[in-house]
């Protein structure tokens, strides 16, 4: 039993080690070539830093177990040690999964996003039927706001204020103001979505309007 249980977390141990180093390379690398896509008007935004660095414990459980195995006596240890660092390292590994593939893109088809094990979704900007803004109590802890489809699915999961990302704010206050969505596609609309794309002019003005309605074209 000692001897499959070193292989198992040593083979575990490996695995978490080489996923973990990868993971956290590509999402750098991913998050310069998102600067390079805003260029070509594609905003991507992914889970934060510090979000991405608590991958590091991922592998610290199985690296733990395999050494407890190696170098203390295991007929003082329970398999239920093994079993309980086998749910905690499987926890952290869906998290690493999750901080892996998770992303928000915002162009000019509209809104892509995909989030933990589910294939990505896409939406047209005129599926937004509501946007409200969630102002939290403590001062402490940012705002927030949300985005939502008439069936009240949200669209745009990784929050504007968190993330840095006013992009559909602007989209949606265009919306607001010019009583119709923007063209993506037209220079003109984009124009003006560029001159809104900033915190100043829209935090504050979702903040004061608290929640919008009645924005969709379509069901979904």
């Amino acid at each position: 039993m000692r001897t499959f249980l070193i292989i198992f977390w040593g083979i575990f141990a490996a695995f978490t080690t080489v996923a973990t180093f990868y993971v956290l390379i590509n999402y750098e690398v991913q998050r310069w070539k998102d600067k390079q896509r805003q260029r070509e008007g594609i905003y991507i935004r992914r889970v934060t830093r510090l979000e991405a660095l608590i991958t590091i414990f991922t592998p610290v459980f199985p690296c733990a177990m395999f050494a407890g195995h190696i170098f203390f006596d295991p007929e003082s240890a329970s398999i239920t040690i093994d079993i309980t660092a086998l749910l905690v390292s499987a926890i952290f590994a869906a998290y690493l999964r999750y901080v892996h593939v998770a992303y928000v893109k915002i162009s000019s088809e509209g809104v892509e996003q995909r989030i933990w094990f589910s294939n990505p979704t896409r939406y047209p900007f005129n599926a937004i039927n509501r946007v409200v803004y969630y102002e939290k109590p403590d001062i402490d802890e940012p705002d927030m706001v949300g985005f939502y489809a008439k069936s009240g699915i949200q669209i745009a999961l990784f929050d504007p204020i968190t993330h840095n990302n006013y992009r559909l704010l602007a989209i949606v206050r265009f919306r607001i103001e010019n009583e119709r969505w923007p063209d993506m596609t037209n220079p003109e609309d984009v124009a003006k979505v560029d001159t809104l794309d900033k915190r100043g002019m829209t935090i504050s003005y979702f903040r004061d309007l608290e929640k919008v309605t009645g924005l969709a074209d379509v069901d979904m």
